[in-house]
């Protein structure tokens, strides 16, 4: 049985997502959480957004390799 929601409704939990992430993105322990970042990429995969410096307002993306998140244990392997 499938139950057909209203635009709005999902409309206003899209919102509280983006907002939740938004938050979590703000606060300095949260935003180190490994689970937590996959958590954003996957939102990010999920609603198609892409990341580039082509994009207006970016005018650098770099990719930090010194120290790789373990997302088993929640450390970071050098």
């Amino acid at each position: 049985m499938s139950t057909k929601l209203p635009q709005e409704l999902i409309d206003m939990i899209a919102q509280l997502e983006a907002n939740t992430l938004l938050e979590g993105l703000n606060d300095p322990n949260t935003r180190k959480s490994p689970a937590f970042l996959a958590k954003v990429r996957q939102f990010l995969k999920d609603n198609n957004f892409i990341v580039t410096t082509e994009l207006e307002g970016v005018k650098e993306v770099v990719q930090e390799a010194s120290k790789i998140p373990d997302l088993v244990s929640g450390d970071y392997v050098n």
